[in-house]
């Protein structure tokens, strides 16, 4: 919808929501907005306006907004769109109308919901709650009911009490693939020597000693955005050449490293308890090795839209980045007794460089019950290289969790 349209009915609704002029611009009630448009029963695109005051009684309902909040709302949505998952597009769009500044950000690309909240933000905003937009009503909804018609969430539904398990009553065992007595493997590790965008990046560090600097970067920025054009935005019209360039081989570089040449490894979980166990938290930890790193998300392609939200639907870990180590945290709700499951729906992606290449690093792992209590504990082994023939055996690299 164009901007002019807006303005000639700025009604809030399932697919716009005009945004207080006087309220200032919070994040966490963007954040909230966006999620309760994105999960509303309308097609197309829906958008929030700025800089419009609907319940005016005499003259013009355009208050406008001050000019540097175009670069904070630009910050804005590109920090809410990476708290937001499966992937949204988002761009926001702006003009100046009888000499006040206006803008909306449009919210597309909502085919792949229920979007929910990626990470905590704040006592309300916990990762994994959702919104929904009815007419001028923004409700809060239970992620699991979206999947299937949305209801209400129910806030004085009582809390089922967390179960206790005794770590005498409980065995657990953490493997590879769908064995769980697998403690260790070898994995191939694939050529990451040509990464996209990698001569221009040379060509930038010895450009950068000449005044051809600027000129050179222009004209592969362009190639660039040629390149990502199906994959561009409204948004990246207003946006500087230069950085948008910049930003989509950056993700570029993060899809190939963490995704398109990562190590991806499947990990499973079996009890051998006669009881079924729920709400369990697995948590393992890796070292912090040169050349070694564990992915904190699955990354798009930026020339692939359809690519990053299928991957996000799925859940991956949380992945926490220390100093000294590398944790990734996950909880299983439910695992029958005298079962072997999956214990991620996705793979742990590892980009692996040639300092890591050949050497076996330990994960070690904990279960926890829901009171957080420790039930179980054990290491894996993983090889990033097959080994050679004649080769020594690499040391193990490993990281304790007893102070994680």
């Amino acid at each position: 919808m164009l901007l002019k349209q807006m303005l000639e009915t700025p009604t809030t609704s399932s697919n716009l929501v005009v945004y207080d002029p006087f309220q200032g611009f919070d994040r966490e009630s963007l954040v909230k907005e966006v999620l309760g448009l994105a999960n509303a029963k309308v097609d197309g695109p829906r958008n929030i306006l700025f800089g419009v005051n609907p319940g005016a009684m005499n003259g013009s309902t355009i208050v406008g907004i001050p000019d540097d909040a175009i670069g904070e709302l630009k910050r804005a949505h590109r920090y809410i769109s990476a708290l937001i998952e499966p992937v949204l597009d988002l761009a926001f769009i702006f003009d100046r109308i009888n000499g006040k500044l206006v803008g909306a950000l449009e919210i597309d690309g909502c085919e792949f919901g229920p979007y929910f909240l990626a990470q905590d933000l704040s006592d309300e905003l916990r990762r994994g709650a959702c919104w929904i937009r009815e007419d001028r009503e923004l409700v809060a909804v239970a992620r699991q009911e979206l999947l299937g018609g949305h209801a209400p969430a129910q806030e004085e539904e009582e809390e089922e009490p967390a179960p206790e398990y005794s770590p005498d009553d409980v065995n657990i065992d953490v493997g590879f693939n769908e064995d769980p007595e697998s403690d260790f493997i070898e994995v191939s590790v694939p050529d990451t020597s040509n990464p996209p965008f990698a001569e221009e990046g040379d060509a930038f560090d010895e450009m950068k000693k000449t005044g051809r600097f600027t000129q050179t970067l222009t004209e592969v920025t362009t190639r660039i955005m040629s390149l990502a054009k199906s994959g561009r935005s409204t948004g990246d019209e207003g946006r500087d050449g230069d950085d948008a360039g910049k930003e989509i081989a950056e993700a570029a570089r993060k899809h190939y490293f963490y995704e398109e040449c990562a190590v991806k490894v499947d990990l499973c979980i079996r009890n051998d308890s006669d009881i079924d166990l729920k709400d369990v938290r697995v948590e393992i930890g890796f070292p912090r090795l040169a050349g070694f790193d564990v992915a904190d998300q699955i990354y798009r392609s930026p020339f692939d839209k359809r690519s990053g939200a299928d991957g996000k639907e799925r859940d991956y870990p949380d992945v926490e980045h220390k100093d000294d180590a590398i944790f990734v945290r996950t909880t299983v709700a439910s695992i029958p007794g005298q079962t072997t499951q999956p214990l991620l729906l996705t793979p742990l992606r590892f980009a692996v460089g040639p300092k890591a290449a050949g050497k076996k690093i330990a994960m070690q792992y904990v279960v926890r019950g829901p009171d957080r209590k420790r039930l179980d504990d054990g290491r894996l082994k993983v090889r990033l290289g097959f080994k050679k023939a004649g080769d020594e055996a690499a040391e193990t690299v490993h990281q304790s969790l007893d102070d994680a």
